[in-house]
């Protein structure tokens, strides 16, 4: 095949069609309201691409680079579907009567508004699945726990099993 430049033609298309791919992906995801689910939809799609590009192992695509891309949506989509729940926790409450307020219902009612929107989100590839639940589980979990044993609350809702094994239950569709 005759070469232009630096790049071979066939090699110029293909470059040309996945960009013309993630144009048209990031286009599309801006049709979602969630933010989450936009987030997961690039997350879907571009670690799909990455997943294919190692397949085929072509050497015109930077794997660094769709790698990166693939983590930076992942963190993306925790800190527009998951910070706000652990926020609950972080954030001081307002006094109620003079006494302090937990926050631990308002975390709850996030988490469990949180939980059943997502519970029927789909995520396909296994691996990438089990990367984003283990993301989540980790960041909520460990906010959740900090907070239980730095406040010595007893009394709870939810354990923080409770929520690792709700948490587990994420992307299955």
């Amino acid at each position: 095949m005759p070469q232009t430049g630096s790049v071979r033609p066939l090699d110029s298309m293909i470059i040309e069609m996945a960009s013309c791919l993630e144009e048209n992906l990031a286009s599309r995801s801006q049709s979602f309201a969630d933010q989450g689910l936009r987030f997961l939809f690039l997350l879907n799609n571009s670690y799909f691409i990455r997943q294919q590009n190692l397949l085929i192992d072509l050497d015109i695509f930077d794997t660094a680079q769709l790698t990166r891309k693939v983590e930076d949506y992942m963190e993306t989509y925790l800190q527009v579907s998951w910070s706000p729940v652990l926020s609950c926790l972080l954030t001081p409450t307002p006094s109620c009567f003079g006494k302090n307020c937990s926050p631990l219902p308002k975390f709850e009612f996030e988490f469990q508004k949180t939980y059943s929107t997502q519970k029927l989100w789909k995520v396909p590839d296994p691996e990438l699945r089990k990367t984003l639940s283990r993301a989540i589980t980790e960041k909520i979990i460990s906010g959740y726990t900090k907070y239980i044993e730095d406040s010595n609350v007893t009394t709870l809702k939810f354990t923080p099993q409770n929520l690792e094994e709700m948490l587990q239950e994420l992307f299955e569709g």
